[in-house]
């Protein structure tokens, strides 16, 4: 539809000596009940998994229909509870893990009864606690913590507890068990709003993925010597800030009207365009608008004031932060990847908080007249397949090394392995797209200079889709 480059001598550099790191979310939990049970050694009471999701017994109550039994007839018991981690938390998000059950039996001197959790990691099981303070012969809630709670999850998210006697003295009466996760989400907000939900694919790791087949290639067009740029930075460049800076309003913000060049791939206004307001300084002129009362994305490319407060532009699009959907296929957005810009920008205030943990956007001269999700649209009239499609995904090597770099520098290049690149615009090769900022510092840039093309690869993230019309990827634990 059209082909548009973006503007190619911006210098930056992250100089952040002394920085406070503060955490950037809070930590929430997550109740896991057990879908199934197993008996190994010893019997049970019948009775379906689900008697252990409601906690009703107390002080010396009997209800047999509300409870599991597990008997030692002549023989010590051996069982065990599964449960799932639900797709939408990363075990890399956990924090802790706690067991809480409610248990009638004997007294521990008479027959002790322990609680164990399987370390996938070590494939042994891990005692976690025992029946030591119940109350013999009374309904006891017991809450039985964990240390290094990760290594009991699985790749898959299966959690499995084992739960035995050491003698044949007695039957355990369980009325309740269940796993209670704490865990902090990862994923980017801004002005109180997600920056798309957490499983979405822009906020998903990659660095797990395999490398696509066509990286060498794909590695070859972009540029294997050419260094890493940081299109963002503080101060001004030849009159106009240094990056894309973007408004948060709010939805009391009064709507204005504005027309588009390509409005048969644009979503019509109005637009809540604040006086004045931030635009990108040069070629594109981006406007990126965030409502925080409604967390709605405005971004605009092209963007003019006609003076009498209405505007236009090239193209404009509208996103819902909370939603994954995708934009119409085949169309643009104020990107010529038909994907949102403010989600892949790199803004300081992440680096303030010690981690970045979405992707980035980044442009390539030279694009195929294709797209790959989950971008939706190209500018380019080359078919050559060695070129790399809107959309692909690229990574910094597992093997380059970090270490070197300020603490601060660190964070952008994890964000490199961990979450990568994606490309999303025609423009100087290898240029990384971020919010001016005036606390970035430029005169350390050239420490990244070093960092070329070859130290990437491209990434196949088909494994990651679910629907070709919604961003929702797919979670690798």
């Amino acid at each position: 539809m059209r082909t548009r480059f973006f503007s190619t001598a911006i210098l930056f550099a992250l100089s952040l000596a002394g920085l406070a790191i503060q955490p950037a979310t809070a930590a929430t939990t997550k109740t896991l009940l057990p879908f199934s049970y197993t008996t190994s050694v010893g019997g049970s009471g019948g009775q379906a998994v689900t008697v252990l999701h409601h906690l009703d017994q107390s002080s010396t109550a009997d209800d047999p229909t509300r409870y599991l039994t597990l008997t030692t007839p002549g023989v010590y018991y051996l069982g065990s509870r599964s449960y799932q981690l639900p797709p939408t938390i990363l075990r890399s998000w956990i924090t802790g893990i706690k067991v809480f059950t409610n248990f009638k039996g004997a007294a521990a001197a008479t027959q002790l009864w322990s609680w164990s959790l399987y370390d996938w990691t070590l494939k042994q099981w891990v005692q976690v606690g025992t029946n030591g303070a119940a109350i013999a012969g009374q309904w006891t809630l017991l809450g039985l913590p964990t240390s290094q709670p990760q290594r009991f999850v699985s790749d898959a998210g299966r959690l499995v507890i084992s739960f035995r006697s050491n003698n044949t003295a007695g039957d355990a009466k369980l009325d309740y068990e269940a796993l209670i996760i704490t865990y902090t989400p990862n994923s980017p907000t801004i002005g109180g709003c997600p920056m798309l939900p957490n499983h979405n694919i822009w906020n998903t790791r990659i660095d797990k993925l395999p490398v696509h087949l066509r990286s060498s290639q794909y590695i070859t067009s972009i540029g294997r010597s050419r260094g890493l740029h940081m299109d963002f930075g503080s101060g001004t460049w030849d009159g106009g800030p240094i990056g894309i800076p973007y408004n948060l309003v709010p939805s009391t913000q009064p709507r204005v009207p504005i027309s588009f060049d390509y409005d048969d791939e644009s979503d019509l206004g109005p637009y809540p365009i604040p006086s004045p307001v931030k635009m990108e300084y040069g070629s594109d002129h981006h406007i990126l608008l965030v409502d925080t009362g409604r967390c709605l994305l405005y971004e605009t490319w092209d963007s003019r004031s006609n003076g009498n407060g209405a505007w236009s532009a090239g193209s404009g699009a509208i996103f819902r932060l909370n939603a994954n959907a995708l934009r119409p296929a085949t169309w643009t957005s104020a990107d010529a990847a038909g994907l949102p810009i403010l989600p892949g920008l790199v803004r300081y205030e992440e680096i303030a908080g010690g981690a970045i943990r979405h992707a980035l956007r980044f442009t390539a001269n030279r694009t195929q007249r294709s797209y790959v999700w989950p971008a939706r649209h190209y500018a380019s009239s080359i078919t050559d397949l060695s070129v790399p499609p809107m959309g692909m995904r690229f990574r910094l090597k597992a093997s380059f090394n970090i270490a070197p770099y300020p603490a601060q520098m660190q964070v952008l290049l994890r964000a490199m392995k961990e979450y990568g690149l994606i490309l999303a615009d025609n423009g100087s090769d290898w240029y990384v797209s971020g919010a001016p900022d005036a606390r970035w510092a430029n005169d350390v840039l050239h420490l990244l200079d070093v960092i070329v093309g070859d130290n990437f690869e491209a990434v196949d993230t088909s494994s990651l889709m679910i629907d070709p019309n919604s961003g929702q990827a797919k979670q690798i634990p």
